[in-house]
C-alpha cells in the first residue's frame, strides 16, 4: 500500500506502475493521480488518443479491458481507467452491468508492461475477501484515498503552493486550513487566488488569507461561540445574521452549534486523562488544528457550564421542530442567552 503523496512523486518523476488501483472517500486525490498520470505518462500530441476512461457503472469489465490490451498506433503506451468500479466493493447494485471478472483475473496475470491501467472507486471499503481484490492489491499499486492529516495536509499545501511559486507562512497555512475545513479541492482554489494577488511570487501572510479567504461554515460556527464564551453575545449574533444572509437554515446552525458543544465537552475530558492533540484529534475525528483549538477553549470554559449549554441547545432544538419557537427567534434568543448560561 503506498500513500497519495508518494504515488504523486514518483508519478511526477516519470516512475510509473502497469496497474494501480485507488479506492476511497478523496474523489479529489483519485482524480489528481489520473490526472498525473495523463499528463506525465502521454505526451501531448497523442494524449487524445491514448487515453480511455470506462464507467463500470454502465460498461462491462471486459470491454475496457479489450482495449487495455490493443497495442496504441500513436506512440508507446496508453492509459486505460476503470471508473467507479463497485464489483470490487460489497455492494449489491442490481443494475451493476455483467462484469466478467474471471476475465479481468486473466488480464491481470499478464498486464501489456507498455500500457498503464487505473481502477478506482470512490468507496471507503472494498472487499478484501473477494479474489479479485487480494489480486489487484498483488499486482497493482494501491492508494487509500484518505483525508490528509496533520503533517501530510500541511506538506501537501507547501507543494500546492510551490506550484503555484509562492509559499505561506505556518500562521498563514493554520489561517487556510481554519477557513477550508481541510477539503482539498477548496484548498487548491483558495492557494491559486492568494497566489494571484501576490502575482504568483512572494509570500503568503495570515493577513492575505484572511482578508480573500472566506471562512467556512464550521469555522463560522467556532467563531459564534468564541463570542458566547467570551461574552460578546453582539458580535455572536451578527455571526448568525451573516450564516442566515448566506443562506443557511437555523435548523443546521443549532446542530452544529451544538455539535462544537459536544466536541468541546470531549476535548476537555481528554486533555484531563493527558491524551496528545494528535490522539485527541484522531478519536473526535477533526484535524489536529482544530483538535488544539477545541482544547484551548476547553480550558477557559467549565464542564458543568458546557453541560448547562448542551441542555440549553437541546430544549431549544426541541422547541423549534414542535414548532413551539420560530426558528430564527429561537436560535438568536439561543445566543443571547449562552453568554449567562456560560458564565454562571
Amino acid at each position: 500500500m503506498s500513500t497519495y503523496l508518494q504515488t504523486k512523486e514518483n508519478i511526477t518523476a516519470g516512475h510509473f506502475s502497469s496497474i494501480y488501483f485507488f479506492y476511497g472517500t478523496e474523489k479529489y486525490m483519485m482524480d489528481d493521480l489520473v490526472q498525473q498520470i495523463s499528463r506525465h505518462a502521454l505526451e501531448d500530441t497523442v494524449r487524445d488518443f491514448n487515453f480511455s476512461q470506462f464507467d463500470m457503472r454502465d460498461v462491462p469489465v471486459q470491454e475496457g479491458i479489450e482495449e487495455a490490451e490493443t497495442v496504441s498506433f500513436f506512440g508507446p503506451g496508453r492509459v486505460i481507467v476503470f471508473q467507479h468500479a463497485r464489483f470490487l466493493t460489497g455492494a449489491k447494485d442490481k443494475d451493476m452491468p455483467p462484469h466478467d471478472l474471471k476475465r479481468l483475473e486473466s488480464f491481470l496475470d499478464d498486464p501489456p508492461p507498455e500500457n498503464i491501467v487505473v481502477f478506482a472507486v470512490e468507496e471507503q471499503k472494498v472487499d478484501e475477501r473477494k479474489k479479485i481484490v487480494k489480486k489487484l492489491k498483488g499486482v497493482g499499486e494501491t492508494v487509500e484515498a484518505s483525508p490528509l492529516q496533520g503533517d501530510r495536509l500541511k506538506q501537501w499545501i507547501r507543494e500546492k503552493a510551490k506550484e503555484e511559486n509562492i509559499s505561506l507562512t505556518a500562521e498563514a497555512s493554520d489561517e487556510l486550513l481554519g477557513r477550508s475545513n481541510s477539503d482539498l479541492l477548496t484548498l487548491e482554489q483558495e492557494i491559486r487566488k492568494c497566489a494571484q494577488y501576490v502575482n504568483f511570487h512572494g509570500e503568503i501572510h495570515a493577513a492575505i488569507v484572511r482578508a480573500l479567504v472566506p471562512r467556512s461554515l464550521e469555522d463560522n460556527i467556532f467563531q459564534l461561540i468564541d463570542a458566547v464564551s467570551d461574552s460578546y453575545p453582539a458580535k455572536a449574533l451578527q455571526l448568525f445574521d451573516d450564516l442566515l444572509r448566506n443562506g443557511e437554515e437555523p435548523i443546521k446552525i443549532i446542530a452544529l452549534i451544538g455539535r462544537q458543544f459536544r466536541l468541546l465537552n470531549l476535548a476537555a475530558e481528554m486533555d484531563k486523562r493527558g491524551y496528545s492533540q494528535q490522539k485527541i484529534a484522531r478519536q473526535l475525528g477533526v484535524p489536529p488544528f482544530v483538535a488544539k483549538r477545541l482544547s484551548a477553549k476547553a480550558k477557559t470554559v467549565k464542564g458543568e457550564a458546557v453541560g448547562r449549554a448542551l441542555s440549553l441547545i437541546a430544549e431549544t432544538d426541541y422547541k423549534m421542530k414542535q414548532g413551539a419557537v420560530e426558528k430564527k427567534s429561537g436560535v438568536a434568543l439561543l445566543i443571547a442567552r449562552l453568554p449567562r448560561v456560560l458564565s454562571a
